[in-house]
């Protein structure tokens, strides 16, 4: 299988930005009412603070965008992403139980949504928290039904390796190798009645 590489579109981006524009108006807000009624002290505090937290993130989520990167290989889907601490991550096929497809109202006017990719040992209820989020997503239903498609042709024929050794070995052996795991099961669990 080729490896897919998918970054997200510049809409995430944008979508971002307007998240960011909605918080600032917030502060602005609340900044022309501090600057009325509250002590010059305060003001000049959350003048201060508010700046120093919100302006960073002008230039934090352009470079947040560029450090996204997402790879379906012949074994694990993989994900790159971080801006200070790199972060990489890799859910194996075998172990995905569901990919769902999510996207809300703003993110359908930019045409994009987010893929969940799930694994039984990431917690919560169906639907809950993601072992990994592909993020801006314009084609999702394709590139679910990609992952779906390796996810379904790697556990019904296994990996190559395992093919390779299955082919080699005749039936006879295989059943001579099932007898013996299953001999020594019973030689356990007879000594542990003893």
């Amino acid at each position: 299988m080729e490896t897919i590489v998918v970054t997200p579109e510049k809409e995430q981006k944008t979508l971002w930005f307007l998240g960011w524009a909605v918080t600032f108006a917030l502060g602005l807000a609340l900044w022309v009412i501090l600057m009325f009624f509250a002590d010059k002290l305060i003001f000049g505090l959350f003048t201060v603070g508010w700046v120093m937290l919100s302006l960073p993130f002008l230039f934090w989520i352009p470079a947040y965008h560029r450090s996204l990167e997402y790879g379906l290989e012949a074994d694990a889907v993989k994900a790159r992403k971080g801006v200070f601490w790199r972060r990489r991550i890799t859910v194996p096929y075998p172990k995905i139980t569901n990919v769902d497809v999510t996207q809300g109202p703003v993110q359908r006017l930019f045409n994009i949504g987010t893929i969940h990719v799930q694994t039984a040992g990431a917690g919560g209820a169906q639907g809950g928290q993601a072992e990994l989020r592909l993020v801006g997503i314009r084609d999702m239903e394709g590139l679910k039904e990609t992952i779906m498609e390796r996810v379904r042709a790697y556990t019904i024929s296994g990996p190559e390796e395992v093919k390779k050794e299955i082919v080699r070995e005749s039936d006879s052996e295989i059943m001579k190798h099932m007898l013996k795991e299953l001999t020594a099961i019973r030689e356990a669990l007879e000594k542990r009645k003893i």
